[in-house]
């Protein structure tokens, strides 16, 4: 039918109509959502929009290419005309038009209605099944991507929507099939992490005198699982860091017990252990039977945290640090809130009497409160309960268990915990190294100290006050920082010297022997000219000595390399690195040797501009021919008719990526998470006669040196899926300059 109304209408004479080819849909999916980590995480923002709690990843059979991706969410769920008019309508405007969910009111995640063309990116076939609160049945959608093909009108193709009986209650299912790559449990922890900026691990809505409770939003949480084994989830990605899990409760006869549950150190309770109230003549905490609270604490700047999610913690326990509460499962007000002390831990911070730190951002938990805690009444402006001896308990209980932990993770760390502790000096023998960053650790309590009490000050004065001291505070506490991370600084960079200085020797001699060499390279080539030039052509010996010729070429080009890498290193200055500065000079200086052993390479640079955050040149020069050093070696290993090598290069979310493909051996599923470790190589060993077989061999620190080299500069390296015809992508990410920095170095 539809085809022809296009044809009646192609009869008209006086007005034209623009028409779109069905290969557009292939075309958005790939230039839209260029990376398949991006595309998970659309999918993922689509589930939070539709007012979802959760939603579940589960990636199935993907070791190679073709497993399975099952997308569940409990949200909303579509209707109909939403799915008609909002998924199936290329660039719908519904999210423009609602700008907020109905339900939670959140701000929409998904803006770019890019969703459809994500699950197009990730496989070849698409099933929809969802339902609402509302509806009889679900919906059924499936949509097999392999019929947008080019020269189809796009109007012209079809999916069928049935109505199927009902999964649950309401939500989404997408079943994404025949995924077009391969996906090891580092990328699904990626993809993970691309939508954290939707992943809360409270609550954020703030409910208002004459608020719906029952509207109350309660946070939104993803699981991702491969084959039904957890991968990722706030547990492993969040909490995982934390040094202590510390849980308390008090029973039905008001005994209060804490509880170390896990810790990266040796502080976990055997045990629960009893606390004692203030009040000795009772010795219970009686107004508090059935509470409990479960608490985790994190020390920042201790190597304890990877660098990467340090900055996400801090970022959310900056804003949602604390302990709070929670009364029959719905949150109380302010307790948590930034600036809001409670529980006095942040002034007890400021007494000093205990050392370790305690304050409210070194805490992210909740206290429940149930229906059985009939003291703890709500005031009438809902905000805060009334201050009553419950209320009290609460807050001395609370206090107790948490510092009491506190002060056991900080033994176990071998740290003095209180002022008045005696004897500590003789019992813990510290080296200057760890006095030095105890001494950065008091900097740090310092300036927390001054910002809090500025914050304070600024609370408490009148709008038209002077803030000069406010000023002074926080120039005093960004001091006091820079002085503690100053110290930090120079104690990793003496561990770092000390780790070098055997290295350095041995590159004293490397350079030497490469300086001396360059001297008898002309002499070589004089004689091997002569002695071509005196032998008779199609001759045995002739062939020989245009081997050898062929062979001083390529030990020439090494050692050429070598020299010029190792004069750079004459000038330690770091500086922004263009990346086409070190690509194209590495292609042209290895060209002999790939040609000798019939290896073609393309390098593939998009964009201008591409400079990488402060660099030395010499520390690409390592990891382009560590990586081509091993691409190599697996070409050999394949035996393909010819190798071939694909550089490419480009600019994307504030960082330069460099990915080095080749058609070799590729690397087994086993060895993928195991690749980049010291020492470990899938190289043939060398036998008690070297022979042409040692140029297969390897120490297994190549690909370790060059991971070194890019998470200095807090970069990554992974294995990712290769393009077609290729085996083996190993992908670099480093951030780009910053513009200060380009213009520091007038480039």
């Amino acid at each position: 039918m539809l085809k022809l109304s296009h044809s009646l209408v192609s009869f008209d004479k006086d007005n034209v109509r623009f028409s779109v080819d069905s290969g557009v849909i292939d075309r958005l999916g790939k230039e839209l959502v260029a990376r398949h980590e991006t595309a998970v995480s659309e999918l993922v923002k689509n589930a939070y929009d539709a007012d979802a709690r959760f939603a579940s990843l589960n990636f199935v059979d993907v070791d190679n290419v073709g497993g399975t991706l099952i997308i569940k969410d409990d949200g909303s769920g579509m209707t109909r005309d939403q799915l008609i008019n909002g998924f199936m309508r290329i660039s719908s405007t519904s999210k423009i038009h609602e700008p907020v969910s109905p339900l939670y009111k959140r701000n929409r995640a998904g803006k770019k209605g890019i969703g459809r063309f994500s699950a197009q990116r990730l496989g070849n076939k698409l099933t929809i099944v969802t339902q609402t609160k509302d509806s009889q049945t679900a919906l059924k959608i499936v949509v097999n991507w392999k019929k947008y093909l080019k020269d189809e009108d796009l109007f012209s193709i079809s999916n069928k929507i049935e109505e199927i009986a009902k999964e649950r209650e309401q939500g989404t299912t997408l079943i994404i099939e025949h995924l077009r790559e391969w996906w090891s449990e580092a990328m699904i922890k990626r993809a993970y992490r691309y939508a954290l900026d939707v992943i809360q691990p409270f609550p954020l809505s703030k409910p208002k005198v004459g608020d719906n409770k029952a509207t109350i939003d309660p946070g939104f949480n993803i699981q991702c699982l491969r084959d039904g084994r957890n991968i990722a989830n706030r547990q492993t990605m969040f909490y995982q860091h934390a040094l202590a899990e510390i849980e308390g409760y008090v029973d039905k006869d008001g005994n209060a017990f804490w509880s170390i549950k896990k810790s990266k150190v040796d502080a976990v309770t055997k045990s629960p252990v009893k606390l004692e109230s203030n009040d000795n003549s009772r010795g219970e905490f009686s107004l508090l039977n059935g509470i409990k609270f479960k608490a985790y604490y994190f020390i920042y700047n201790t190597n304890l945290i990877p660098k990467q999610a340090e900055s996400y913690i801090r970022e959310i326990i900056q804003e949602q640090g604390g302990i709070r509460m929670y009364r029959n499962g719905f949150r109380v007000l302010p307790y948590g809130e930034p600036n809001n002390d409670w529980l006095g831990l942040d002034a007890s911070v400021r007494k000093r009497n205990i050392l370790p730190v305690h304050g409210n951002n070194n805490f992210i938990g909740f206290v429940e409160i149930g229906d059985e805690n009939i003291e703890f009444q709500e005031l009438s402006s809902r905000e805060g309960v009334f201050y009553n001896e419950a209320y009290v308990e609460l807050i001395d209980f609370l206090y107790k268990a948490l510092t009491a932990a506190v002060i056991r993770v900080a033994g176990a760390r071998g740290r003095k915990t209180q002022t008045s502790q005696e004897g500590w000096e003789g019992k813990y023998s510290k080296s200057p190294k760890e006095s030095i960053l105890d001494t950065a650790d008091d900097l740090d309590n310092i300036a927390d100290e001054l910002e809090r009490k500025s914050a304070e000050e600024t609370s408490s004065k009148d709008k038209n006050d002077d803030d000069s001291n406010k000023k002074k505070e926080k120039e005093k506490a960004e001091e006091f920082r820079k002085k503690a991370q100053q110290l930090r600084d120079a104690i990793k960079s003496i561990d770092e010297l000390n780790m070098m200085r055997v290295l350095a020797g041995l590159g004293l001699i490397i350079g030497e022997f490469t300086h001396e060499i360059m001297n008898y390279l002309g002499v070589f080539d004089i004689d091997t000219k002569y002695i071509l030039d005196h032998l008779e052509k199609a001759t045995e010996e002739y062939n020989k000595a245009i081997r050898l010729r062929n062979t001083f070429d390529s030990f020439k080009v090494y050692a050429s390399y070598f020299d010029e890498t190792i004069s750079q290193n004459v000038n330690q200055e770091l500086k922004p690195i263009e990346i086409r500065d070190v690509i194209k000079p590495f292609v042209r200086t290895i060209k002999p040797d790939r040609e000798r052993n019939n290896i073609e390479m393309k390098p593939e640079i998009n964009g201008y501009d591409l400079f990488t955050c402060k660099m030395h040149t010499s520390e690409w020069a390592s990891i382009l021919f560590n990586l081509y050093s091993n691409s190599k070696k697996a070409i050999k290993r394949a035996h393909p008719e010819r190798g071939e090598i694909l550089i490419r290069a480009w600019k994307e979310n504030k960082a330069i990526f460099v990915e080095f493909i080749d058609n070799g051996d590729g690397i087994p599923l086993e060895n993928r998470d195991k690749i980049f470790n010291a020492f470990f190589t899938t190289s043939s060993p060398k036998g008690q006669k070297a022979s042409s077989t040692d140029e297969l061999t390897g120490t297994g620190l190549g690909l370790k040196i060059v991971r070194d080299i890019v998470e200095s500069y807090n970069g990554e390296i992974s294995i990712e899926n290769a393009p077609k015809g290729f085996t083996t992508n190993i992908r670099i990410s480093i951030p780009i300059a910053k513009p200060e920095e380009i213009k520091e170095y007038a480039i």
